[in-house]
């Protein structure tokens, strides 16, 4: 049983509203370049960040050993979800993308974006992914489910190198 006083829990909730408001997880957008108006399709999308790729181990006398950090993983992925409408806008854009160039030549598929903290037009900072690419899941279309709009998954590649754009905004509200 914890037994805590008003003023301790104060002070942690003091502490913790210093900081400043929490980040919301849907507080967010993507912008594919040449496909702006698609933005408002796009639920689900990652939100990239610099680290290492893991440890590289380093063997010592006895038995012993020391890590240290790989190179800064800038090849990425994480999960894509795009509403469908009745019009079949996303697997339009499906079918663009998989036509596109990005930065080469003659099609590869590839795609460059900003992922907004926010929206396009008010945002606290945007990220810039380069040579991205998805790779979806079928659609899985089921007659009893008359509850859930129809959503493409899958997943997204993409490299990140760090470039962030400062927002325009303190509150995107």
């Amino acid at each position: 049983m914890a037994v805590s006083t008003g003023a301790m829990l104060r002070n942690f909730h003091q502490s913790a509203t210093s900081m400043g408001a929490k980040a919301i997880n849907s507080d967010f957008t993507i912008v594919i370049d040449g496909h702006e108006d698609a933005y408002l399709l796009c639920k689900q999308a990652p939100w990239a960040e610099l680290s290492p790729q893991g440890e590289i181990e380093i063997a010592l006398p006895n038995g012993s050993k020391m890590n240290q950090p790989q190179q800064v993983l800038t090849a990425q992925q994480g999960q894509i979800a795009i509403y469908e409408t009745i019009a079949g806008a996303a697997d339009n854009l499906l079918l663009a993308l998989v036509n596109s160039s990005g930065k080469y030549t003659g099609g590869h598929g590839t795609f460059d974006c900003w992922v907004y903290e926010g929206t396009p037009e008010k945002y606290l900072r945007a990220k810039r992914y380069e040579d991205c690419f998805c790779q979806m899941d079928p659609l899985d279309r089921d007659w009893e489910n008359r509850s859930q709009p129809l959503m493409w998954n899958g997943t997204m590649f993409y490299h990140y190198f760090g470039e962030v754009k400062e927002g325009n905004s303190t509150d995107y509200r």
